[in-house]
C-alpha cells in the first residue's frame, strides 16, 4: 500500500514508491488505460481500412505520401488530444491517492483531466514553438558552421529544459496552478536535482521498454506460428499493443507522481534548513 513518504527517498526508494502507487491506482487506472488502448487501436484500424495500401506498402517514400492525407492527420490530432485527456485522468487519480484523498472514480478522473485540457494544450504549444526554433536557426543567413553550433546549442538546452520541466504535468494536477505556474513549480523542484530526476525517469522508461519487448516477443512468436496476412498482422499487433498498454500506460505517470512528492520534500527541507540557518545567524 502506498504511503506518502515523510523524508526524502533514495532513487531506489522513489522507484519502490512508484510501484506501490501503480498497484494502488491500478484498479481505477486500468479502465482509463483500456480506453486509451481502444481509441489508439481503433484509430489505426480505421486509417488502414480507409487506406488499405498502407498494409502492403514497403517503400518509405510511398508510405509517407499516403500518410500525408489531411484526413489521416485529422485522426491523429484527435488521437493526440484524447491521449492528453487520458494521461491527465491517470495522473489525477494517482495524485489523489498520493495525498491520501478519497480515490477518484474513472468519471471523476476524466472530469479533472478535461478541466485542465486547455492548460495541457498551451504547454504543448509552447513546446512546439521551441521545436520550431531550430527551423528559424536553419533559415537564418548565417555560415554553415554557426548554424550547426546553433542547432547543437538548441538541442543541448532542449534536453536541459526537458529535465527541469518534466514534472509540470503533475504540478498541474497537484497544485492550483495554470500552465506557466506548473512549469515554474517543476523548474524549482528539479533545480539542483537534474541528474537525479533524469536517472529515475530513465530507469522507469527502461522497465516499460522491457515489458513492451516481452509483449512484442510473445506476439511475434504467435504471428510466426500462424503465418498471418498483412491485414491480420496489423490487427493482431493492435490487439497485443492494446493489452500491453493496459498494464504499462500508468507506470510512468506513477513514477512522475512519486518523484514529484519526493522532490517537494527535498525542496521544503532545503527551505527549512535555509530559514533555520538564517535565524541562527541573526
Amino acid at each position: 500500500m502506498y504511503v506518502q513518504p515523510t523524508a526524502p527517498r533514495t532513487i531506489g526508494g522513489v522507484i519502490d514508491d512508484a510501484i506501490k502507487l501503480y498497484r494502488a491506482s491500478f484498479r481505477t487506472c486500468w479502465p482509463i488505460a483500456l480506453i486509451a488502448s481502444v481509441v489508439s487501436a481503433a484509430t489505426v484500424l480505421y486509417i488502414v481500412s480507409r487506406f488499405p495500401a498502407i498494409a502492403t506498402v514497403r517503400d518509405p517514400a510511398q508510405l509517407w505520401r499516403l500518410v500525408q492525407a489531411p484526413s489521416i492527420w485529422g485522426w491523429y490530432l484527435i488521437l493526440s488530444i484524447a491521449s492528453l485527456v487520458l494521461l491527465g485522468a491517470i495522473i489525477a487519480c494517482q495524485n489523489a491517492l498520493a495525498v491520501g484523498e478519497t480515490p477518484l472514480t474513472v468519471g471523476q478522473s476524466l472530469a479533472a483531466a478535461f478541466a485542465r485540457l486547455h492548460r495541457q494544450l498551451l504547454a504543448i504549444l509552447l513546446g512546439v514553438l521551441y521545436v520550431g526554433l531550430v527551423a528559424v536557426i536553419m533559415l537564418m543567413p548565417l555560415p554553415a558552421a554557426l548554424k550547426f553550433l546553433g542547432a547543437v546549442a538548441w538541442l543541448i538546452y532542449g534536453i536541459y529544459l526537458w529535465g527541469r520541466l518534466q514534472l509540470w504535468v503533475v504540478a498541474l494536477f497537484a497544485e492550483p496552478a495554470g500552465t506557466l505556474r506548473a512549469m515554474k513549480v517543476s523548474w524549482d523542484l528539479v533545480g539542483g536535482h537534474w541528474w537525479r530526476a533524469a536517472t529515475i525517469l530513465t530507469v522507469g522508461i527502461i522497465i516499460v521498454l522491457v515489458i513492451t519487448m516481452i509483449f512484442g516477443f510473445l506476439g511475434g512468436l504467435v504471428f510466426f506460428m500462424f503465418r498471418l496476412d498483412p491485414m491480420s498482422l496489423i490487427i493482431g499487433n493492435q490487439l497485443i499493443g492494446a493489452a500491453e498498454r493496459v498494464f504499462v500506460t500508468s507506470m510512468i505517470p506513477a513514477l512522475m507522481v512519486a518523484m514529484y512528492y519526493d522532490f517537494k520534500l527535498r525542496r521544503e527541507g532545503g527551505d527549512l534548513a535555509a530559514r533555520t540557518k538564517s535565524l541562527q545567524t541573526a
